[in-house]
């Protein structure tokens, strides 16, 4: 009886201890997670960001990480409502407001609008503050799919000026389009890169998109449909009266040799030079980082000029805009929308965004006396594995915000503070030229053919009047609207005067 007992005792243990486990397993739920990252040496189930969160959180996800894009689409177009394969969550989803509608429709995507108050304090703090983040990342329907990154300082098309030829010739930052001109023709006439070539290119830029951006030195900015909002009105930017002196500065440009002769050509010459000790022959460029265009020493010497003024104003054509939508969605599988919102909300905050994008402190990053901080010298040596095994950002872009402040107080980075702070001024100038919206695939469907057509007419005529193929004057320009109501230019303006008025 005594052995009998004891056997009972210890099945009751046993037992006891199998409850327990079980209810810590049922306090620390497992989500399905699926998501497109393509980044060098990442695995998120490896990852140490994804580790760490779970340790703060409570929170374990399984993978499915996809690595090619093509893929991740088609994996995101079959999805349905009641598939019993269905993740919890997309992250890093990439997700178009296209695919935001057809999935809302679908009942495969919740709307986390009424869960984000509570549950998402901190993006909701940032939404209250501001109002047009909110309706950015709202459907035609009212409903919130999905959750942004959220960057002050976005990536932009930004002017980066060669400042040792500006320190070599002693000339100044050029203000204006007068200026620029001053400046471009010094750097074509007085051998900045004193190797006794002229072979220097004062201005490079790849086709009419880059150039558009330099509309701006007379006051024009506009989107990638050429359109932009005066007060409540939607306007055309290719028949606005200072577009006509736009084209014929560049020009004007173009004839005097201060433009890259192969600026509308298909071949990128900018991005073909390896030589690091070849001497640099670029003034200006037109990209979003210098060290993306030349992969040698060459970036270090160039720094983002500030907006044109133009009538005694700057403004510049906000490229991206501080918002990537469609990172962070949950799906209908989900049985506790409220865990994963609570778990993302933290990326909201800055020290999410220094876990994200920077890692954690004594561990990968040490914090000095006087603030600063730097990378451990093994991550320093090896950032491709540091970046793929620890951070989550690069690739499709992660839900949170930019920890601009702190990246700014990174020790010994002169080059990165420098290129900080100067995107920080630049964003003071940087307006959208049309707000958000989100398109249904009827309304895409509609505008993508009068796109085609007149996106295309703009450029190629833009290029031919500054290779001067064809004259600069009063009959042309006729002709050039002429051609561009035969287009259908009046029920694209129509079509975009009836998306602003819904906003």
């Amino acid at each position: 009886m005594a052995f009998k007992r004891m056997i009972c005792l210890l099945l009751s243990a046993l037992l006891c201890l199998g409850s327990a486990a079980l209810a810590e397993q049922a306090e620390e739920p497992s989500f399905v997670m699926a998501g497109y990252d393509n980044t060098q040496y990442r695995d998120w189930v490896n990852n140490q960001f994804f580790f760490r969160m779970e340790d703060k959180t409570g929170v374990h996800f399984i993978y499915r990480q996809y690595t090619d894009n093509a893929e991740w689409t088609k994996a995101k177009a079959a999805m349905t409502a009641g598939d019993a394969d269905l993740p919890d969550v997309l992250f890093k989803a990439a997700l178009t407001g296209q695919e935001c509608i057809d999935l809302r429709q679908k009942g495969v995507l919740i709307d986390l609008k009424p869960y984000l108050e509570e549950h998402a304090p901190h993006l909701w703090a940032i939404l209250q503050e501001h109002p047009d983040y909110e309706a950015a990342i709202t459907l035609p329907d009212g409903s919130i799919a999905a959750l942004p990154f959220i960057a002050p300082t976005p990536a932009q098309n930004y002017m980066w000026i060669n400042r040792e030829w500006l320190n070599t010739l002693r000339l100044a930052e050029p203000t204006t389009a007068q200026e620029l001109t001053d400046v471009l023709t010094a750097f074509k006439n007085r051998d900045p890169n004193r190797n006794g070539k002229a072979d220097e290119i004062p201005m490079g830029f790849l086709g009419p998109f880059d150039l558009k951006f330099m509309a701006h030195a007379f006051g024009l900015i506009a989107n990638d449909y050429n359109v932009f909002v005066d007060g409540e009105q939607v306007k055309f930017m290719p028949l606005e009266e200072n577009y006509r002196l736009f084209v014929t500065w560049c020009r004007d440009l173009y004839q005097a040799g201060l433009l890259d002769k192969n600026g509308f050509s298909l071949t990128d010459e900018m991005r073909t030079v390896t030589d690091s000790k070849a001497a640099a022959t670029y003034g200006i460029v037109l990209t979003n980082m210098a060290a993306d265009v030349f992969k040698v020493t060459w970036a270090e010497n160039y720094e983002i000029l500030m907006p044109l003024s133009y009538d005694g104003k700057q403004v510049y054509r906000n490229f991206s805009g501080p918002l990537f939508r469609g990172t962070f969605a949950i799906t209908s599988r989900c049985a506790q929308p409220e865990k994963l919102l609570e778990w993302v909300d933290f990326l909201y905050t800055e020290e999410g965004a220094i876990l994200s994008g920077i890692g954690q402190e004594d561990v990968d990053y040490l914090v000095d006396g006087d603030g600063s901080w730097r990378l451990l010298e093994s991550n320093q040596n090896n950032y491709d594995m540091y970046r793929g095994g620890t951070l989550i950002e690069g690739g499709a872009e992660n839900p949170g915000i930019l920890a601009g402040e702190f990246q700014q107080r990174m020790s010994g980075g002169e080059m990165v503070k420098n290129i900080l702070e100067k995107q920080a001024q630049f964003a003071a100038f940087a307006v959208m030229p049309f707000p958000y919206y989100t398109l249904t695939a009827e309304e895409a469907a509609q505008v993508a053919p009068m796109q085609e057509e007149l996106g295309y007419y703009v450029d190629m005529q833009l290029a031919r009047w500054v290779l001067g193929e064809e004259e600069i004057s009063d009959e042309t320009f006729a002709s050039f609207e002429q051609k561009l109501n035969e287009l259908g230019l009046p029920a694209f303006l129509s079509f975009w005067q009836g998306i602003l008025d819904r906003l």
